[in-house]
């Protein structure tokens, strides 16, 4: 971390204080609900899209999605997505055993819980092999804590990808200058500068928005 950083002020590692957060978050972010439905759409779509390819080469199995959530909370994402999409595989990953713990609670044993830190340089080996049909992140960029680094995450990302692949991120629009929060519009440049191909604006609603990019094929 460094000095321009905008340090958190909410202690996600303490059981208690996570509780809390996740009782209340829904009636403080009302929008919440949509934004996961169309982050699920979204995911869904590519899904879709897919199948039809694969179908054109004799494979069989694309409806069944590989999935990666960067900072997941509670699940209630994974959950839509699960309801939205075939799954194959889906990995939560989360720096915050607590959240991981709130998710498993509602996911059960469906997708593997993985505790790491985005901030850490090496966490994409932490989840080398096969690769990712989509990785999602749900306001959980922010938590980079500067957004200067959005680009070298989606960098990072792009590595656990296969070709075809979309990556959606949803956030808040910032509402004052400090340097946490992007807009739509920065969040496309840094998938842009990370090697995706022509992210778009998916989705607005008040205060937040979903943004997603493909990984092209070359």
């Amino acid at each position: 971390m460094t000095e321009d950083d905008v340090p958190t002020k909410v202690d996600f590692r303490d059981p208690a204080i996570t509780a809390t957060w996740v009782a209340e978050a829904e009636d403080k972010g009302p929008q919440r609900p949509a934004v996961r439905q169309a982050i699920a759409e979204r995911v869904a779509e590519v899904g879709r899209a897919r199948v039809v390819d694969a179908s054109k080469l004799g494979v069989l199995d694309a409806a069944r999605m590989h999935i990666l959530e960067l900072g997941p909370g509670p699940g209630l994402l994974a959950e839509a997505i699960y309801a939205a999409c075939e799954v194959e595989r889906y990995v939560l990953f989360d720096f915050a055993q607590p959240m991981l713990d709130l998710a498993k609670q509602r996911l059960g044993e469906r997708p593997r819980y993985m505790l790491g830190d985005f901030l850490d340089p090496q966490w994409p080996a932490m989840l080398e092999g096969q690769p990712f049909d989509a990785i999602v992140a749900m306001q959980s960029v922010h938590e980079l804590r500067h957004k200067r680094r959005a680009q070298t995450l989606y960098a990072q990302a792009k590595q656990l990808m296969r070709p075809g692949s979309v990556l959606v991120v949803a956030d808040h629009e910032p509402k004052d200058e400090r340097p946490l929060f992007m807009t739509a519009n920065e969040q496309c440049a840094a998938m842009t500068a990370a090697g995706f191909t022509n992210p778009v604006v998916h989705a607005t609603f008040e205060g937040a928005y979903v943004v997603s990019s493909l990984l092209g094929s070359t």
